[in-house]
């Protein structure tokens, strides 16, 4: 698995990477090890440097309060963050951004020319300039991160715990505070747009930090049919394991059993958020709706936020459908139907599946 110099590494700084080793000390193959830290070196380098040039206009970079997409993985949020993006008055992160944090103000104007590939799931094709989960840059600078289990699957067993800083240690949570808002404002400058639209699933767990951070932020959750979203989440995480694991990944019955753990622990976590939001603070959707007709859950997301609907919308939306489809739905959906139900009825009660 993890013996070839060309398998691919995420852009790990230096503190990140030796971080990372320190927590997950398994064995691996020396040449990965060596390459983990001689591009450690080069991005802990770049990311001082472009601190250094726009460190001050960084810091006096203001935000309006962001719009973020949440919801479990595999359940549509990175259809629904492409179809919001195409609000031009959002700064979103692209892939390039998330992928490069320490480097992308820097290097943004020689940024390789934009090319569409299929991500590892193959529902979806993506290019540099795509809308990305800003989760990945926390993730290269270093923040306490759940996908930190993409690259060290024993870290799944504790994904709950990587996902909300309010239980990390407090210095923890502080660097991830700093890494989040260093991030956002570096996207915002970047766009010149001071509000954000972000979107990703392990935000599902942390509304209360984000509410702290960005007080009249707006959410949209995003649901979709129960045995679809945990069949396609099982290949979501077996696949990345293929591309990116570093040790060896748990059985796929242990997987099982943590899919089904961290589903229920989010929709505690999202049932604790409702409870605490503002009604006009978060809107909740169906995927089915949106596959069904894209324009009328778009307005309807605006009107429940109270965000004003941009011009020529239904225009937009009809071009990108004319040029893009919605992601297939899940293969081997009816082997894990009925436990799914068992295991997730709560879910299905709770959204009216």
């Amino acid at each position: 698995m993890n013996s070839s110099w060309s398998r691919p590494l995420f852009n790990f700084d230096l503190a990140a990477w030796r971080r990372l080793r320190r927590r997950y000390p398994g064995a691996m193959a020396r040449g990965l090890a060596a390459r983990g830290y001689a591009a450690g070196a080069l991005m802990s380098a770049l990311r001082a440097w472009q601190q250094r040039r726009y460190g001050a206009a960084l810091a006096a970079t203001a935000l309006e309060p962001p719009v973020f997409i949440v919801g479990h993985w595999r359940s549509g949020t990175s259809w629904l963050h492409e179809l919001l993006a195409l609000d031009e008055r959002f700064a979103t992160p692209r892939s390039y951004a998330c992928f490069n944090p320490h480097h992308f103000l820097l290097s943004r104007a020689y940024q390789p020319a934009a090319r569409q590939a299929l991500r590892p799931t193959g529902d979806l094709a993506v290019s540099s300039a795509s809308p990305q989960e800003e989760e990945f840059a926390l993730l290269c600078l270093g923040a306490v991160s759940p996908y930190e289990a993409f690259v060290f699957p024993a870290a799944i067993e504790e994904l709950e715990a990587l996902s909300d800083p309010d239980g990390f240690a407090p210095a923890q949570a502080r660097a991830w505070d700093d890494a989040f808002s260093g991030f956002a404002r570096g996207v915002a400058y970047a766009a010149r747009r001071p509000r954000l639209l972000l979107k990703s699933p392990p935000n599902s767990f942390r509304i209360a930090r984000l509410r702290r951070l960005f007080p009249a932020a707006r959410f949209v959750l995003l649901v979709r049919e129960p045995a679809a979203v945990f069949a396609s989440t099982l290949r979501l995480w077996e696949s990345m394991w293929r591309r990116y694991a570093l040790t060896p990944p748990p059985a796929q019955a242990r997987l099982v059993e943590r899919v089904f753990a961290i589903g229920l622990a989010m929709e505690r976590a999202l049932e604790a958020a409702r409870a605490a939001l503002p009604a006009q603070a978060m809107v909740t959707l169906r995927y089915e709706e949106l596959a069904a007709d894209a324009y009328r859950a778009v307005a309807e997301i605006y009107a429940r936020l109270e965000i004003a609907e941009p011009r020529g919308l239904r225009a937009a939306l009809a071009a990108y459908a004319a040029a893009h489809r919605a992601p297939p739905g899940g293969a081997d959906v009816e082997r894990w139907r009925e436990r799914v139900r068992r295991e997730w009825s709560a879910l299905y009660d709770r959204y009216g599946y």
